[in-house]
């Protein structure tokens, strides 16, 4: 209880500082010990990681689901495909585990198995994404503008190039919460601490980063923050902006329909490389590389099997990504990120 407390007022006081500009005194306003971009990238990191949590926590059923399907299509050499009622009945069927150990949550609670990993990972790994992303769109953007030109065009590119950097560097950190958070929805451990334990004792660090996983992941998540990152930024352009800017105050339920088309958008381009990350975390013994996984999904299953799971992933990534950008711009206003203001539009 008294760490839990503690907690809670480091991350207040965490979330004050940041809201204030950092510390007050005039000497360190003179001279900010962090870059004003920096400092704002820092902002965006932590008022993502935060909104990263509460969606995952409403909607880890959905990609619970999702996972279900495509490992079983793996499972089956393609030959055989499990519905989305089914792969919910499946999930929620299961009981003890094969070594008679039993699972803390049942029935319904197995919708949610691999949260905890999923939480803790996921946090950081969005900070760390949103974070980059921001500091590095504006550094790139204004030296591009300058260079090129101010155009459309131009904006576009810069933001593409900042989402690759930022999910580069993000992957990585992804891989281990990832391919931890899978086994847990497939059922093969009943949990968390099992699942490390087991996985470190079978093949050490080797298990949590299988042959080609990193690059799998990178080659799903690159695109995908390309295409949903651009995709938001030109609807809040184009859309919400203008909308804020004549009625004076934020427009929460714009930034969620402008969060799930862009998600939506996202996710449907990229569910080929979804489907083989997954098949690739989830049995990495019946793969040699990324190619090797692409060949026997299409030989498999044809050019369908890459569209296998690609409605509960947009059941989950469209609503997800709606109220992920609605916590994430409360968050960034609270955080005053880019001299935003809670209530008021002051520009942006």
């Amino acid at each position: 209880m008294i760490a839990f407390h503690s907690l809670r007022t480091l991350l207040t006081l965490c979330i004050l500082w940041f809201a204030h500009g950092g510390p007050s005194s005039p000497s360190s306003r003179r001279r900010p010990l962090l870059g004003t971009k920096l400092l704002d990238g820092l902002r965006n990191g932590l008022a993502s990681g935060l909104a990263a949590g509460c969606v995952k926590t409403c909607l880890q059923p959905f990609d619970t689901v999702k996972t279900v399907q495509q490992h079983h299509r793996a499972a089956t050499g393609g030959t055989s495909a499990l519905g989305l009622v089914d792969a919910a009945r499946q999930v929620l069927a299961r009981g003890a585990d094969g070594t008679g150990g039993r699972r803390i949550l049942g029935g319904a609670g197995n919708l949610y198995a691999g949260l905890g990993v999923t939480v803790v990972g996921s946090m950081p790994s969005v900070g760390l994404y949103f974070g980059v992303y921001s500091y590095c769109k504006q550094r790139i953007g204004p030296a591009a503008a300058r260079r090129f030109g101010d155009s459309t065009a131009v904006a576009v590119l810069s933001q593409a190039v900042s989402a690759i950097i930022g999910n580069t560097v993000a992957s990585c950190s992804r891989v281990p919460y990832e391919v931890v958070k899978q086994k847990l929805q497939t059922g093969l451990y009943p949990s968390t601490l099992v699942a490390i334990r087991s996985m470190a004792a079978s093949s050490g660090i080797r298990a949590f980063f299988p042959t080609g996983g990193i690059a799998a992941q990178m080659a799903r998540d690159i695109p995908y923050a390309v295409f949903t990152l651009v995709s938001y930024e030109y609807l809040r352009r184009t859309w919400v902006r203008p909308a804020e800017i004549r009625s004076g105050h934020v427009s929460p339920w714009r930034n969620m329909v402008t969060g799930g088309l862009a998600g939506g958008i996202g996710s449907f381009l990229t569910n080929p490389m979804d489907v083989v990350k997954t098949r690739l975390q989830t049995d990495p013994e019946m793969y040699k590389n990324v190619l090797n996984c692409f060949r026997m999904t299409y030989e498999g299953g044809g050019a369908a099997a890459f569209l296998r799971g690609a409605t509960p992933r947009l059941m989950h990534k469209i609503p997800a990504n709606a109220v992920f950008f609605l916590w994430y711009e409360f968050f960034r206003r609270v955080l005053n990120c880019d001299g935003a203001r809670v209530g008021k539009i002051s520009g942006r």
